[in-house]
């Protein structure tokens, strides 16, 4: 009897020592691979986090900034505040639209960028950006963004501006207003924009359009590479197209997420009620250094 009880704790012992090996073994399966690395940004530890890009070595990169908006305000980020109406798009029935604070908000771990009709003729917005807060000179900025409804006279934009892009010489190199997308349209393509020389007669701009399919459909990644020599635009991780020259800014510019009224395409703004709106949402944003 003595024997037997001694063999039911072997038995017991064996089965315990393997399911804690197992259970251990199953979580460091969950948690990363051996090729994550680990940082520390501001004290919090996370796993390391690579940009979704197919054609460009990234493994030497640094994080310098990153947003995953998992708090209700974040201090990282200006909420805009429009003092007068923006530019006026009577051809979709929108006569005037503002941005406003109160149509950006934090949710299921997103920013939410809300496009509201207030009455027949008016759309309020939301913008955030990172002007004063967090300016940087060369890197690579990569956004996760459901869009908002086109249909409903709204853009969706993931831009970047210069505090001096309207000084005046012929180039982008004090400033650009750099337009990574601007989801103005009902087909599966949007077009990217580079604007030199202020806003003036002496305004440049480069229109670029590229096939984005699935834009309408859930969550995309939008992507821009900057350094001295070029801006390149990327979509869901693949190279679009590519600015060169006059175009690329040589100075610190800061971020901009936005939803706005719309510039073109088709728009249905008009036969939309009264209170009737549409949401951006953006999971994150990240910006590398690249060594």
């Amino acid at each position: 009897m003595n024997n037997l009880n001694i063999l039911n704790k072997i038995e017991f012992f064996i089965y315990c020592f393997f399911s804690v090996f197992i259970i251990n073994s199953c979580s460091k399966d969950n948690r990363t691979s051996p090729d994550d690395e680990i940082y520390d940004d501001g004290g919090t530890t996370e796993t390391k986090v690579e940009p979704l890009l197919n054609s460009v070595n990234t493994r030497d990169w640094t994080l310098i900034f990153s947003d995953d908006f998992d708090k209700y305000e974040s201090s990282k980020w200006n909420k805009d505040n429009s003092v007068k109406s923006r530019a006026a798009r009577p051809g979709i029935g929108i006569t005037q639209w503002f941005w406003k604070p109160e149509n950006v908000s934090y949710k299921n771990g997103n920013v939410i960028l809300k496009s509201l009709k207030t009455n027949e003729n008016t759309l309020h917005c939301g913008s955030i950006s990172s002007n004063n807060l967090m300016e940087f000179k060369y890197g690579y900025i990569e956004a996760r963004i459901d869009i908002a409804e086109t249909m409903f006279g709204t853009h969706t934009a993931l831009w970047l501006q210069g505090d001096n892009m309207g000084r005046i010489d012929g180039t982008g190199n004090d400033g650009a207003e750099i337009d990574v997308f601007e989801s103005a349209w009902v087909g599966d393509y949007t077009k990217s924009v580079v604007h030199i020389d202020g806003y003036g007669s002496s305004h440049k701009a480069n229109t670029r359009k590229y096939d984005t399919p699935g834009i309408h459909s859930g969550y995309h990644t939008y992507g821009l590479l900057w350094d001295k020599d070029k801006l390149e635009v990327y979509y869901d991780g693949e190279f679009m197209t590519r600015y060169e020259g006059i175009w690329v800014p040589q100075v610190e510019e800061f971020l901009w997420l936005s939803t706005g009224a719309s510039f073109g395409g088709t728009a249905d703004f008009t036969s939309r009620a009264v209170g009737a709106s549409t949401e951006a949402k953006v999971d994150y944003i990240r910006v590398w250094k690249m060594n």
